[in-house]
């Protein structure tokens, strides 16, 4: 199965129906299920989040589920369907202020459409790599 590695707590998102873009600077050619692995360094940690957008997203992941802050790390932790990808001028008008937390829609980039997403029960250790990799299931690495 086709896997892609996002930091915390956007694969977090992804997998909890909350995230329905994911916004890249390419664009994809790849539909259907694919795996969500979470990275080991968190958005906070790696500089991509700022410390003031922060509160927003932690009070929308305490809202669903009572989850919070317990993310997983270096671990597939489930999947979700690509079913299209566009330009994110196409979408810019029908986000909502919660979506657009969840991604960078600078003009340029590009939102893979996201639907029936499933998160795992439990995470499952996987390595990970930048771009798109081949997972292989339950294989723990």
């Amino acid at each position: 199965m086709k896997a892609y590695t996002v930091y915390q707590p956007y694969a977090y998102a992804t997998v909890a129906g909350l995230k329905h873009y994911e916004t890249r600077p390419r664009r994809t050619n790849i539909r259907g299920r694919v795996a969500v692995h979470a990275a080991k360094k968190d958005a906070w940690r790696s500089g991509i989040l700022e410390k003031g957008i922060m509160p927003e997203i932690e009070a929308a992941l305490s809202e669903h589920q009572g989850v919070g802050n317990r993310f997983a790390h270096l671990a597939v932790i489930g999947t979700v369907e690509i079913v299209d990808c566009v330009p994110v001028e196409e979408i810019m008008d029908a986000l909502t202020e919660q979506e657009k937390l969840w991604g960078d829609y600078s003009p340029g980039r590009f939102a893979w459409v996201l639907q029936n997403p499933v998160m795992f029960d439990k995470p499952i250790s996987a390595r990970g790599q930048q771009g798109w990799w081949e997972w292989k299931g339950s294989e723990i690495e």
